[in-house]
């Protein structure tokens, strides 16, 4: 009967494996052979002479790659704390007790993450335009006074991060509200009976009691932030010239615009391998907090 069940779960399984080994196993082959290819796209005649590593030092002599990397780490840290910031602000409001109309509350809170990058990406160009766009109006309003907002190279990557902080916002408030509903109500009536004032229960229930649902937030955006694309590109494009150019529309740029797959896909190794660093640090990380806790 067990082994009955055992090749049942193959049985299951085989489909899912092998479509998995289809859509992401040789695709992964395939641009590692690339990476180590010179494969041009409007130079058919040169075939594919391999190269061995010098694509990876191609990526890596190229000054706007680390351009590229360096506002992708502004992108990262700038969106992952605003994102994380106003999502904890907003579960901490939204569990309070005195809160009246939560349920609609909440359904408007995660309005923005439902919504299609894409489409955010353009209604926040139409809104920063500058002719009739509403937010350079506001400014204006106030007295801030801006000729353009996407078409400044020192303000387009920030413009960009508002949009993403505002679409990522939800995915932090639903994952440290249902944090802080964990927690024992009890600590605090504890902490209120020693004298404890609402700041001390932030500071000494709160945050540590939080600190493992921090890190999954954390995790998932900064790995999100620093593969986006869609706004970026919907918005900018990179611009205005290299502005808010970062790794993703670098690498964009390498296959689609110079049509060099082979620096492309040495360039997406390399992402791919960051990525896959960072994730085994905050994994590291999270054991140690779990165990922790």
């Amino acid at each position: 009967m067990a082994n009955y069940r055992k090749q049942l779960i193959t049985y299951f399984l085989l489909p899912a494996l092998i479509i998995l080994f289809v859509i992401t196993a040789y695709p992964f082959a395939f641009g590692i052979y690339n990476s180590f290819h010179d494969w041009v796209l409007y130079k058919p005649q040169m075939g594919k002479p391999f190269v061995g590593l010098e694509q990876y030092i191609r990526v890596f002599s190229d000054p706007y790659f680390w351009q590229a990397l360096g506002r992708s780490c502004v992108y990262v840290l700038v969106g992952v704390f605003c994102s994380i910031g106003l999502g904890f602000l907003q579960a901490l409001a939204m569990n309070h007790d005195a809160l009246r109309a939560k349920a609609f509350l909440r359904s408007v809170l995660i309005i923005p993450i439902v919504i299609a990058p894409v489409v955010a990406g353009y209604a926040f160009r139409f809104m920063y335009n500058t002719d009739l766009g509403v937010l350079p109006w506001l400014l204006g309003q106030v007295g801030v006074h801006i000729d353009r907002i996407l078409g400044d190279p020192a303000l387009a990557l920030y413009a960009v991060i508002v949009v993403d902080v505002w679409s990522q916002t939800p995915l932090a408030f639903m994952v440290l509200l249902a944090g802080l509903q964990g927690i024992n109500p009890e600590l605090y009536e504890v902490a209120a009976i020693d004298g404890g004032s609402p700041w001390q229960s932030l500071r000494h229930i709160t945050m540590p009691l939080l600190r493992r649902s921090f890190l999954v937030v954390v995790l998932v955006r900064a790995i999100d932030a620093f593969k986006a694309f869609d706004i970026l590109y919907v918005m900018t494009e990179g611009g205005p010239g290299r502005a808010s150019e970062v790794m993703s529309v670098y690498g964009y740029r390498q296959a689609f615009d110079g049509w060099r797959m082979g620096t492309a896909s040495a360039f997406a190794l390399i992402l791919f391998y960051m990525i896959v660093i960072a994730t085994t640090l905050f994994m590291k990380i999270y054991r140690v907090e779990a165990a922790d806790g």
